[in-house]
């Protein structure tokens, strides 16, 4: 899949974004999470709403497995206002 997508022209991923087709970047593609690997992208981000605006599949994978909180243990939580 991954040399499919590398050898489309810009032109054919363009009919394909038009399509509404989503071509996923391709470091995406078929990747192997793990808990080492989803702590190591975790700690790349200071707070939830970086990491899972960034790298979606390896929050929900982390939510899944129940390490959600292990793994955004060393981010920062949210700055809210008080409630009315």
């Amino acid at each position: 899949m991954k040399n499919y997508i590398e050898d489309m022209s810009f032109h054919q991923k363009l009919t394909k974004l038009r399509a509404g087709i989503i071509i996923p970047p391709p470091d995406r593609i078929n990747r192997n999470l793990d808990i080492f690997k989803v702590q190591e992208i975790a700690l790349g981000y200071t707070t939830r709403g970086e990491f899972v605006g960034a790298d979606n599949a390896a929050y929900k994978w982390a939510h899944r497995h129940g390490i959600l909180d292990e793994v955004c243990q060393h981010m920062e939580t949210a700055k809210r206002g008080p409630k009315s």
